[in-house]
This record gives C-alpha cells, structure tokens and sequence, in this order.
C-alpha cells in the first residue's frame, strides 16, 4: 500500500517508534555456536540464523500500538560486521533486517493505520573525531549498510546514539550517495546520546548547542532527537533544548530509567507508568513529535505509553493527545566540537583570528615549515584566549603539500581547542581535508567570480556536503577591474554571487557571508582615497537588500602601511562606521 511518509504523519500527530532489540533478545535463550555464530555480542548475525524471533519482537511492539520498528541493523556495518567475519556480507544483512521488519509491518497495517520500517544505523565502534578509523573507511562502511536498508524498502533512515558529530556527518555523505545511486530518497532521523553525568554532553564533548548549530544547515536532517545513555527524567534538558531550537521535527527514545547492575546483569528501574509519564511530559511540554524507547524499554512500556496517547489499538478509544505547539527561531551559528557561535553576536561583532594564517602571520609560516605542530596549536591556542570567537585557518604555502598540512593542523585543532574554524584556501581539495575532521560547523574561505561559476559551483558543493557556511568576496571576471572598488558592484556582484548560490547550488541566505574587501587608503593614490567609504556603503547596501545574509571584512586592511600608533585609530573609526552600516 502507498504510505503517507512518517515525517508527514508526524506533522499531524504524534508518531510512536519501538523499544529496545537487545534487552528483549536478553530474554531469550540462544544457543551461542547455533545462533549467534560465536559472536554473543554481535546481534545482526540472528538476521541471518533466527529471522522469526526478530520479527517476533517487532511484532509485539506493533501489538501494542507501536506505528514503525527499527531495524536490527545497530551494528550492520563493515567495520562492526568484521569482528564477525561477515564484511562481504553486509549488504546482504541490512536487506533481509528490512524485509523481516516489513513482514511484521504488513500483519498491522490497515489502510488507516500504516506501519512503517526503519532502518537502524548505530555508531560502529570507532570514533571518528579521536582519530579510531579514517573518514573514507567510515564512509564506505555506511554507505555499504545504507544501500542494504534501501533495496530492503525501508520508509526511514534512523542515524541514532550518535556519540561523534563528525560520523554523523560522514554518515550522511554516505546516505546522499547511497540515495543517489538506488534514485530514491526516504526521510532522515538523527539522534545524539547526552551524558547528563558529564555536563550533557555527548562522549567526545558537543552539547546541545553544537548539535544543532551543525545539523541545522543539512536540509535532508527530517528529524532531530536523543536516545539512549538516560530515562525520560535526566534527557529532559537536552530535549527541551532540541526542541527549542530545531526547526524541523524532534524525536526522544530514552532508557527505561539509568541502568544498574543487580546480580551481574543490567537493570533498568523505571517501570512502564513512569516511563509513559515521563514521556508524555516530552509531547505535552515542549513539543516531541516522535516518541519511542531505547534500553531497557518492553513492549509493555510502549503499551502504556501508546495508551497514554489515545493509540492502543485494544484499549478503549480516547482522545489522540495534541503536543505542544513549537514556535522555534533559529539564530546563523558556527559550531566547534563543543558548543556553538553566533554569527551575529548580541553585544560585540564576531571575531576571527588571522594569525593562525600563513598570508597573516610569518611566526605562523615558519611554525609551519618547520612543522612545530604543537607551536602551531599554542598560537591558535592564544588567538581564543585574547578573545577571538573563531579561528580563521590557512596553510597554503609554495613548495609544500596542503592536503597534508591542512590535515595535521586541523587534526590537533579540534580536538584541543574550543572553536569554530574559517577554513581558508585556494585548493578545494585542502578545504575538503579539513572538512573531513571537523566535526563542528565551518565556514569555507572563500569563493568568488574571477573565474566564472565554476569555482562558485564547486565551493557550495563542499559547502551543502559538510553544512559549511562560505565567505564570498565581490570580485567577478572584469578583466580591468575584477575587485569591486565601488559600493554599486560590490552590490551587484554580491547579488550574482547570492542568485547562484541559493538558487542553483542549493544554499541558504544564512550560509552566505559577503566579504566587500577592504582596501587600503594609505597607498598615496588619489583612487584609492575613497576605497573606505565605498567599503562602508557597499556593506551598507548588501546588509539592507540581502538581509538574511551577513557581511565581513579583513578590517585591518584598510590602515596598511600605516604606522602602528595611526592603525589602531583608523581601524577603529573604520570598524565603527562598519557597524553602523550594518556589519
């Protein structure tokens, strides 16, 4: 039967997902060389050896109400199905988890009441950002795990228990070619795990904030959510957050309460009426539009919970219970591994430091070559301690290998340094180095027309890829006079640049910020006297007729040649006069 898609369902009432595969197969008896292959810990191998109890746990759970089961795919990727012996195999496992979870969808589903089938896609277990496996071996391990889940005909993708802000990135890469290659697209369900012990956090350090600020800018993210690592009580934080804050739908799948051990076994203390109370807080208070469990949750939680919304296909019929309306504003952000940035600061302009730059800095450039990577760290170290909010990173230099450099020094960046980073080249390929270990949200420095669209089209592609915000600079392919001097072509220059980016590659108006250029006035030209106050009207002009867009500048620019003393004054007149045009 053709099913309204679960994110529209979603839109309308409130969606109900499963509970826990593993703490329900822990309640059955298998034998360890028979059925789990000598692998205990590796439950996808029953995909294969005992399809009819996982669809027998799928089942109960649509017994009691459940609309869609996820797939038990956690772990059904390359890199966990080694340790199994099973990599040429993973294909394979995904389609068939599908095509069981389908069949128990279908003894449900009614042509009021669709079941869906979600396909569930874990963290693995290595962690990107601290360095366990390389982005491309990442890649290719999702990508092989998503191409099983599609031709099995899932209705969903659910990327859950994220720990690591840059796999679910790498995970999404993987979905889009995944999409690609089968020609056809299903919604997307992202969920982070928050450690309330470690300041609500995930396990590599990214709070709410980051979370949101990164993912916001990927279009194809439906849903945003937590699951697992608390119960409904201790995720109430970081949900109220999400759901304040995401534009799109939200998503909560707690434990059954924070696991103990009793006896040598896992117990998990909140019984179904709790759990259900606890949830219905998510939906009434701030707003959940997906609900579900994770550890330690049965099909009798779920049966109290789908009860609790007027869903239990067996109790009496009761009011469908509304959630809450949300009302979200987003603000443009920039994310580190932590925590996120606003572009448009409330009481001060965004800062990015420019020392941590080969063309800014020769005490970088000299690090660089002779490849002081730890001297390297400490200046971009005190660049954030003198108070920048971001740090602008550029390691083109003659003679030497950006792709490497760019790595080493993005590397170490991330994972000591609490900031966002301009990532800044010439090469896309060194951009794209650096994308590919930065778990927060970037901004890609820069793009311009100087050489028509091609450079255009081939940075908003990095950009969409990664979620990356771009500096664009008004310069176009004038053979005379290519940088705009006048506030007229910056002007019209920043509209082509906006036209083709939002329009034909895909971005948003937030993810652009227009770089007027800043010229000196020091040079002793006559046409050069008013490069400063055509900088000024030209960021005036671009703030009011592209508003949802943003504007930068080099400030510093604008004094060279200058003596020291002069420069802090100008500068700062200029900076002045920059904000009240609208910077």
């Amino acid at each position: 039967m053709e099913r309204l898609p679960i994110t529209q369902l979603a839109r309308q009432r409130v969606v109900v997902l499963d509970g826990a595969m593993g703490s329900n197969l822990q309640q059955r008896h298998f034998d360890l060389k028979r059925d789990w292959l000598g692998h205990e810990n590796i439950s996808e191998v029953l995909n294969f050896t005992r399809p009819e109890i996982i669809q027998e746990i799928h089942e109960a759970f649509l017994a009691v109400g459940c609309d869609a089961v996820e797939t038990n795919t956690f772990g059904a990727n390359k890199i966990v199905l080694a340790e199994a012996a099973m990599v040429d195999r993973v294909f394979e496992n995904n389609r068939v988890a599908a095509e069981i979870a389908r069949r128990a969808c279908l003894k449900f589903e009614t042509s009021d009441r669709p079941r869906y089938v979600i396909g569930a896609i874990g963290p693995g277990t290595k962690i990107l950002t601290l360095g366990m496996t390389d982005w491309a071996t990442m890649l290719d391990s999702y990508r092989e795990q998503v191409r099983g889940l599609l031709a099995g005909g899932v209705d969903a993708l659910l990327i859950e228990t994220q720990q690591d802000m840059l796999a679910a990135k790498c995970c999404l890469v993987a979905i889009e070619q995944a999409f690609v290659e089968a020609n056809r697209r299903v919604p997307i369900i992202v969920q982070f795990s928050f450690d309330q012990d470690n300041g609500n956090q995930t396990l590599t350090g990214s709070d709410p904030s980051a979370v949101v600020a990164t993912f916001v800018p990927y279009s194809q993210v439906d849903v945003l959510g937590v699951n697992c690592a608390f119960g409904p009580v201790e995720l109430s934080e970081s949900v109220r957050f999400i759901a304040e804050n995401w534009p799109r739908l939200v998503s909560a799948l707690p434990n059954a309460g924070l696991p103990v051990m009793v006896d040598g076994k896992t117990h998990f203390p909140m019984g179904p009426v709790d759990f259900a109370k606890g949830m219905m807080r998510f939906v009434e208070g701030f707003g959940v539009n997906i609900v579900g469990g994770c550890c330690g949750t049965m099909p009798e939680h779920l049966l109290e919970l789908t009860t609790a919304l007027g869903l239990n296909p067996v109790a009496a019929k009761s009011r469908i219970v509304a959630r809450k309306p949300r009302v979200v504003v987003t603000r443009p952000q920039v994310s580190s591994l932590y925590n996120a940035e606003d572009i448009r600061q409330d009481n001060s302009y965004l800062i990015i430091a420019e020392r941590t730059n080969t063309n800014g800095s020769k005490k970088f450039r000299t690090l660089l070559q002779s490849e002081d990577w730890d001297g390297l760290v400490s200046m971009a170290r005190d660049e954030m301690r003198d108070g920048s909010h971001m740090l602008d990173v550029c390691v083109d230099f003659v003679g030497r290998d950006g792709v490497r450099d760019m790595h080493e020094v993005v590397r170490r960046i991330v994972g000591s340094i609490n900031a966002p980073l301009m990532i800044d080249s010439t090469s896309p390929a060194v951009m794209e180095a650096a994308l590919k270990l930065a778990p927060g949200r970037c901004i890609l420095n820069s793009m311009n027309l100087e050489d028509g669209e091609e450079r255009v089209a081939e940075i908003c592609a990095l950009a969409r890829r990664y979620g990356a915000a771009v500096v664009a600079g008004t310069i176009d392919e004038d053979k005379q006079q290519a940088m705009a001097r006048t506030a007229e072509r910056k002007l019209s220059i920043a509209r082509r640049i906006r036209d083709l980016a939002v329009n034909k590659y895909g971005l948003r108006d937030e993810d652009l910020m227009f770089d007027p250029l800043v010229l000196p006035i020091s040079t002793g030209i006559e046409e050069d006297r008013r490069n400063a106050l055509e900088t000024i009207e030209g960021t005036r002009r671009i703030a009011r007729e592209l508003p949802g867009c943003h504007t930068v500048v080099g400030l510093s620019n604008v004094s060279f040649g200058l003596k020291p003393a002069a420069r802090v004054v100008l500068n700062s007149v200029f900076l002045h006069e920059l904000r009240e045009a609208g910077l």
